[in-house]
């Protein structure tokens, strides 16, 4: 059953909170970048959840005395048996603001990994639709990067993927801020509540046959109540796996030049094979992300150690998410459908 909240008040109080909500911190949070930005356009990403419609109402309003210009989108997932009542929801609110507004449908047809699916799907809708002059804009907040951490923690992620989310990064092609990412739930609750803004609980967020939902709603609570400070904690360890992450790539861009032989595609054997196991492992692993934006785990990785043990006899492959990679005499090179 959809639960609608604070549901539709009248113009005048919205346009009264409006004015009043100018003096709220978020809005300088949401103001602040915007003046190292290119341009002034933006597309909000609008699921009709509470996050996204505080952002959505910031925005809104900035663009009531900042040169600016908004539109929304809302990517109907059919998960809910209410998902088409929340896509009408947000199509009515972003009206009511005088904002232009996009709905798209995605079908999955697949039953697992649904989430991850759905993600893949819903970002490259979003960028399909954000112009080359806009930037897309999401609410994800600190408890959206602690609950990545621990995900991607149990997923076996590295350095790289510890380091979690960005505030500004390219997705699909394009790029995509987060303004409230340093930004806890209790500022967002409070803005929310101070404005009385209109938003959906998506029943479907108390599900925990999904990974995030099931860490949100049974294994955080329960950490918190153990460490009072864990998110403190953890946020500073997102900062450190970054610090380390930058750091590893720096060091990275410098040293594969001196690996490769005709091209960034094309490896040396015989100097990787020099180089002590750690020191290979990374720098396999990087070169992969470096040219196909997928980061491999270590069994991955290990598999790719051997092969350069192989004798040039056996043709050694390696297959993985559309990859190949392959040794050939002195020569490990990554398959040609990733850089033709």
């Amino acid at each position: 059953m959809l639960v609608l909240m604070n549901c539709y008040t009248s113009v005048n109080k919205k346009l009264n909170h409006m004015a009043s909500s100018k003096h709220h911190n978020l809005l300088e949070i949401c103001n602040k970048p915007l003046k190292d930005f290119s341009t002034n356009k933006f597309l909000i990403a609008y699921s009709g959840g509470l996050d996204s419609s505080v952002l959505l109402h910031c925005f809104f309003t900035l663009s009531e005395s900042l040169s600016i210009q908004i539109r929304s989108i809302h990517i109907n997932h059919g998960l809910s048996d209410d998902a088409d009542i929340h896509e009408e929801h947000c199509k009515k609110n972003s009206e009511k603001y005088g904002v232009k507004h996009i709905s798209e449908k995605i079908i999955i047809n697949s039953k697992s990994n649904i989430e991850e699916q759905c993600r893949i799907e819903r970002y490259k809708k979003i960028a399909d639709h954000c112009k080359d002059d806009e930037i897309i804009i999401t609410a994800h907040h600190q408890e959206d990067q602690i609950e990545t951490f621990f995900l991607r923690l149990i997923r076996g992620s590295g350095v790289r993927g510890l380091s979690c989310m960005k505030s500004m990064t390219l997705s699909n092609g394009k790029k995509l801020f987060r303004p409230f990412l340093q930004t806890s739930k209790d500022e967002i609750n409070d803005y929310q509540s101070n404005y009385d803004i209109d938003y959906i609980q998506d029943e479907t967020n108390y599900e925990s046959k999904y990974d995030r939902n099931f860490i949100r709603n049974n294994i955080l609570p329960s950490l918190k109540f153990r460490w009072p400070s864990l998110n403190k904690n953890i946020l500073n360890n997102i900062r450190v796996q970054d610090i380390q992450s930058n750091f590893t790539m720096d060091n990275i861009e410098e040293m594969l030049p001196n690996f490769q032989v005709d091209n960034k595609y094309q490896l040396s054997v015989q100097k990787l094979n020099k180089q002590q196991y750690h020191t290979k492992v990374i720098l396999i692993h990087e070169w992969v992300f470096l040219q196909t934006k997928i980061a491999l785990n270590l069994k991955q990785i290990n598999e790719i150690v051997k092969i350069l043990n192989t004798n040039n006899d056996s043709n050694p492959l390696f297959k993985f998410a559309g990859i190949e990679i392959k040794k050939k005499r002195d020569i490990l090179s990554l398959s040609d459908c990733i850089y033709d």
